[in-house]
């Protein structure tokens, strides 16, 4: 009888324990809908696979910070444009893959995959990166990349 007695108990306590699901967090302001978000992700991948600088530079806030695997950030859609020229000395050819997509919140994660060619002489290297986007009023407003930078200097 004590047993019968417990498991009731138990199951009695079991079901006092059960409570409402947690409404969800309230958006912080600025931060886009997770349609605007997952809008902006599918734009950054697209832009990046067909190597559309133009169209990757819309997405951008003026006033944009930017950090690159072990070095200092930089500001500002011309910063913007200075690596893009930067990246084009380097890379002759780059065949990017999005490996996965994360999109939540105020944040979009990118794991990419690359082939690139580099500069000078055609070495070929597998890149891998990491990238994450910070989104506030519809453009992005600071990012940063982790990847080994060893991969670009031969």
């Amino acid at each position: 009888m004590a047993t019968t007695r417990g498991t009731a108990a138990k199951k009695t306590a079991a079901k006092s324990k059960k409570t409402k699901p947690k409404a969800a967090a309230p958006t912080p302001k600025g931060a886009p809908s997770l349609a605007d978000l997952r809008r902006i992700a599918r734009s950054i991948v697209t832009a990046t696979s067909v190597a559309d600088e133009k169209r990757m530079l819309t997405l951008y806030a003026d006033s944009v910070e930017s950090e690159e695997a072990g070095q200092l950030p930089t500001y500002g859609i011309e910063a913007i444009k200075q690596k893009n020229e930067q990246w084009a000395k380097m890379v002759s050819d780059a065949r990017w893959h999005a490996r996965n997509l994360w999109a939540d919140g105020q944040t979009i994660i990118i794991e990419w995959e690359a082939q690139l060619t580099l500069r000078p002489g055609g070495r070929k290297a597998l890149f891998r990166e990491i990238a994450v986007h910070e989104v506030r009023g519809g453009k992005i407003v600071r990012e940063r990349y982790y990847y080994d930078p060893s991969i670009l200097g031969g």
